[in-house]
């Protein structure tokens, strides 16, 4: 074999490994951007399903506190009816005590 022949071989054998080194910059390069790509759609995913669950916390908070706040409202719409009820009740009374009053100082 000559020298020619030689260097020949060299240079494909160079050759051949800048092809091969430059395929496995190609596919490091696609595995990343596909990992990356894997990575966001788990972040992505992670992320809606917890704001699913904050969504659904914040709407049972929001039911609970609709639900006692009716309770409350409730509670204090019987305590001013029973109020007023009593009020009544007691405004003959109060007219009588002060008519009372009023003719004992006219008379005395």
């Amino acid at each position: 074999m000559g020298k020619a022949e030689i260097l020949h071989q060299i240079k494909m054998a160079e050759e051949h490994v800048r092809v091969v080194v430059s395929e496995a910059e190609d596919k490091r390069k696609q595995l990343q951007a596909d990992g990356k790509k894997r990575a966001l759609e788990k972040v992505e995913a992670a992320d809606s399903e917890l704001r699913k669950q904050m969504d659904a916390r914040y709407s049972e908070a929001k039911s609970s506190v609709d639900a006692r706040k009716k309770a409350v409202l409730a509670e204090g719409t019987r305590k001013a009816e029973a109020l007023v009820s009593r009020a009544r009740t007691n405004s003959g009374k109060v007219k009588a005590l002060v008519l009372s009053e009023f003719e004992r100082a006219t008379d005395a």
